[in-house]
């Protein structure tokens, strides 16, 4: 389990790096967290009594507010070790201890339950499923009683977090029911039809080959790394018993800055041979590269990360969604153009 006091010194450090560094913060904030993962939280107290108040206090606090290496890379939500119990996927990480062992969940939800089930079946909890669902306050002095975290005033912090977003309004679902359909009928009453300019036809036939990536010289070697440029964007590949950490540690790349960088979504699989972008890519192809041809197994992200150019980006220039099956055969821009629009 992750040290809170750990965690908060490597945060503080974390927000200088990033002040210094001049790369704007793609990070996912506490409001958002909290708006994604109420249901989890809900469901949870539902199946096992533990108040979604502090799971999802618990959660904003050991992820990151979901932007934390582990939450990214391994899907966990709240720093759970391996132990000797454990027989899913593990990833290794410095912690506590060097190369420590952490669990790797195939969903958020899992995280979630992982964690019900880590509560509901250690003997020094026990006690505090004999409170309310509903008293948060005793449920997060109980925590810090059992020794859930080493930090002092880690019931203090949970409280704060759970009164300062009124996450306790989760532990009666029934009200937060009533009060979210509210608010969603009058945001939608409000709202206002947007309208986008078409595709004036479809992209024509490229009138060139792709990048090739493995036939690129290295530019430079960096802490005894190859590193490559593609569309004016350094990268390096992934080798034999790399992780996303490694390469974390040896550029001093916060491990969220990376998964931003490459339109990694949380959870993904990094494998030997990928393609790690340690800058941020491009608005576009370059020149004189203007569409691409959809090969077998093609998806926009491997687009993406074939020409060095943001997802976003490639879905707004052909009005598709990043993560939409594209047939193959199928011409797609990579390269803004003239006569792309009416």
């Amino acid at each position: 389990m992750y040290m809170f006091m750990k965690k908060q010194i490597f945060g503080m450090l974390c927000c200088v790096c990033i002040a210094f560094s001049g790369f704007s913060q793609k990070q996912i904030s506490r409001a958002e967290y909290i708006e994604q993962y109420a249901d989890m939280a809900i469901t949870e107290m539902l199946r096992t009594g533990i108040p979604a108040s502090i799971t999802l206090a618990q959660a904003c606090l050991e992820s990151a507010n979901g932007n934390s290496d582990l939450a990214l890379v391994a899907l966990n939500h709240f720093g759970i070790k391996c132990h000797s119990s454990w027989t899913g996927k593990k990833t290794y990480k410095d912690d506590d201890a060097k190369n420590e062992c952490f669990r790797v969940y195939s969903s958020v939800y899992e995280s979630y339950k992982d964690h019900s089930e880590f509560l509901v079946n250690g003997r020094r909890y026990a006690f505090l499923f004999e409170l309310s669902s509903t008293d948060y306050k005793s449920w997060a002095q109980g925590l810090q009683k059992a020794g859930y975290a080493t930090n002092p005033n880690y019931a203090t912090h949970l409280i704060r977090i759970i009164e300062e977003n009124k996450l306790y309004m989760y532990d009666q679902p029934e009200k937060y029911a009533i009060a979210t359909a509210d608010t969603k009928a009058k945001t939608e009453s409000t709202s206002k039809f947007k309208f986008t300019r078409q595709p004036l036809a479809k992209a024509p036939a490229p009138t060139v080959l792709p990048p090739n990536i493995s036939h690129l010289s290295p530019i430079e070697t960096k802490f005894d790394k190859p590193v490559y440029e593609n569309n004016k964007t350094k990268f390096v590949i992934l080798q034999d018993n790399e992780t996303i950490f490694v390469i974390s540690q040896k550029f001093g790349i916060p491990v969220w800055k990376l998964f931003y960088y490459n339109d990694f979504v949380p959870g993904q699989t990094i494998s030997n041979g990928d393609v790690v972008y340690i800058e941020k890519k491009k608005n576009q192809a370059q020149k004189p590269h203007f569409t691409h041809t959809i090969q077998k197994n093609e998806t926009l992200f491997s687009v993406s990360q074939l020409y060095g150019v943001k997802i976003s980006k490639l879905a707004t220039m052909n009005r598709r969604n990043p993560d939409e099956n594209i047939p193959e055969g199928t011409h797609i821009y990579v390269r803004k153009n003239l006569i792309m629009f009416e």
